[in-house]
């Protein structure tokens, strides 16, 4: 099977990006292949020359809204995909462990961690597309925007789906309060997914974005931490307080440290 992984990461999201698709690759022990879709103003390339099985589609984007409101529409322009499954993660998730196809079914969301709240933010315009009532019968499970996904059919025809009711707002004018979220909400209110994982069980880290500050602000200066990761670019790298580090090398350099100091005190 192969799986298609779709990331939007304009502007400082292009850190984001990169950090998922190197842990994702690093922690990925699942039987499948995996193929990343990149959305982005700038080629990954020279950031990961070791990962080749991605495809870079130039998108620019004038501020956060219309990154996470081109989300549908980039999706669906995937139609000619190969991939079997066609998942969409939002770039500022995080992985931090080994994992397997846990997120994979035919029609999959994941439960928002806000769902346990007894007022869940749906869109409560009648006019919207987005519109559910406050008094429906069915269950009010509210689902992330920051994740969906399924077999390439299902997620092509489901985000055509929210794609049309996003253009039909803009009509009007309107747009929800929570954007491309709503959208999947209203959806899945009616039509259930046929798989559901609980926010107990999302194996990633959603909205992790490693203390950088501003990412909604595309002036937002990357530039340092793009220099660092180009200057080793086979390595997983995390984010603290906004500045790459590389867990993994830090440690060598930190035992290789100890070593000497040892040695240093032996001497003595």
């Amino acid at each position: 099977m192969k799986i298609g992984i779709i990331l939007i990461c304009t502007n400082s999201y292009l850190l984001l990006g990169l950090r998922f698709i190197k842990a994702f690759m690093k922690y990925y022990n699942g039987p499948s292949k995996i193929h990343f879709y990149v959305f982005s103003d700038k080629d990954p390339k020279p950031y990961m020359p070791n990962i080749t099985n991605y495809t870079y589609i130039h998108a620019d984007h004038s501020d956060w809204a219309a990154g996470t409101n081109s989300k549908f529409s980039s999706i669906v322009s995937l139609k000619d995909s190969d991939c079997d499954h066609l998942y969409y993660f939002d770039s500022d998730t995080n992985i931090d462990k080994p994992f397997g196809d846990w997120f994979v079914g035919d029609l999959v969301a994941g439960e928002h961690y806000n769902n346990v709240d007894a007022k869940k933010p749906f869109d409560r315009n009648p006019k919207s597309k987005a519109y559910v009532p406050e008094n429906t019968p069915l269950p009010q499970m509210y689902y992330y925007g920051a994740f969906y996904g399924g077999t390439r059919e299902n997620m092509l025809r489901v985000s055509n789906i929210f794609l049309q009711n996003q253009l039909e707002d803009r009509k009007i004018p309107y747009e929800p309060a929570w954007n491309d979220e709503s959208y999947i909400n209203q959806y899945f209110h009616y039509h259930p997914p046929s798989k559901v994982i609980l926010s107990k069980d999302f194996a990633f880290l959603v909205s992790d974005k490693g203390g950088i500050k501003n990412t909604r602000n595309t002036g937002t200066n990357i530039s340092d931490a793009l220099s660092a990761i180009q200057k080793r670019p086979t390595e997983l790298f995390g984010l603290k307080d906004g500045v790459v580090v590389f867990p993994t090398s830090g440690g060598r350099r930190k035992r290789k440290r100890t070593r000497r100091l040892i040695k240093k005190k032996q001497l003595k």
